[in-house]
């Protein structure tokens, strides 16, 4: 059976890429897992989406709300692939030896899924940045799918988000927006599945998805354990925090023990006649 260790060697960021960071807030052309083991991949995570979280802390949630979000603290997969090497090693860069992972989710735009607009996610929480995003693609990211798209350096400062009208034709959970500048650095962040990409609190959006094919990707967001609000805007009473590295010291947070349940990566990556 093959180890979930197995996986490609993790790489250090170079001084240069440290600095990049700082200024522009994005890194991209991360390797997870190699080509040859993303359908296994993409088929374990979609079975997580089909099933409701049974975490203690999801029970006060509708089951349509148990499936998508924060599934780290329910699937053993999905906090694995969390913390492998090749996401911790450069967050740690980042952001410090103690980390914690307080956010995931999933994002599914369905075939011809309409345009989500550009936001901030410190407009919404009310904080300052302090977090990094990791985005996978679990699926193909292209153009024409809905790939991703940021506004390089406008981790800067939280932009105004004005009220969308009722008849546009974006996403319906969203109610504000923002509105890019001209002089702003739209980068497409088109990935081939099983890469990711790393970004502060960068605006962001994801254009339609043109195709008849659904488009899978995945969200996982660190930060220091003394990262200020993290449960103010909580999307559940009970919500808490893993750690990931490092040590939790007096941050006063709510920290869960990682998942047990379901299928590890070592189960998902061993071959066919090992399973």
């Amino acid at each position: 059976m093959k180890r979930h260790e197995d996986s490609l060697p993790a790489r250090s960021l170079t001084q240069l890429e440290l600095k990049r960071f700082q200024r522009e807030g994005l890194l991209t052309d991360f390797q997870l897992y190699s080509a040859e083991r993303a359908e296994a991949i993409r088929v374990a995570l979609r079975n997580v989406l089909s099933h409701p979280s049974t975490a203690p802390c999801h029970q006060a949630l509708q089951p349509e709300q148990r499936l998508a979000f924060d599934r780290h603290l329910d699937r053993r997969l999905v906090y694995e692939l969390c913390t492998l090497p090749q996401i911790l090693r450069p967050i740690t860069q980042i952001l410090g030896n103690d980390v914690m992972l307080f956010r995931t989710q999933f994002f599914e735009k369905p075939p011809h899924g309409l345009e989500i607009p550009w936001h901030q996610e410190s407009y919404f929480w009310g904080v300052e940045g302090g977090f990094v995003t990791m985005w996978l693609a679990v699926d193909d990211a292209i153009p024409e799918n809905g790939a991703m798209r940021v506004i390089t350096g406008s981790h800067s400062d939280t932009r105004e988000h004005l009220p969308i009208p009722p008849d546009s034709n974006y996403w319906s959970t969203f109610t504000r927006a923002a509105i890019p500048r001209e002089s702003d650095r739209i980068v497409d962040c088109s990935m081939p599945a099983g890469h990711f990409m790393l970004f502060d609190d960068l605006l962001h959006n994801s254009p339609s998805n043109s195709t008849a094919l659904p488009r899978l990707s995945f969200t996982a967001r660190y930060a220091r354990p003394d990262f200020a609000r993290v449960h103010d805007h909580a999307d559940y009473p009970d919500q808490g925090c893993v750690m990931v590295s490092g040590h939790k010291r007096n941050s006063g947070l709510r920290f869960l023990s990682p998942p047990d349940s379901g299928p590890g990566l070592a189960a998902v990556w061993a071959l066919p006649e090992a399973v």
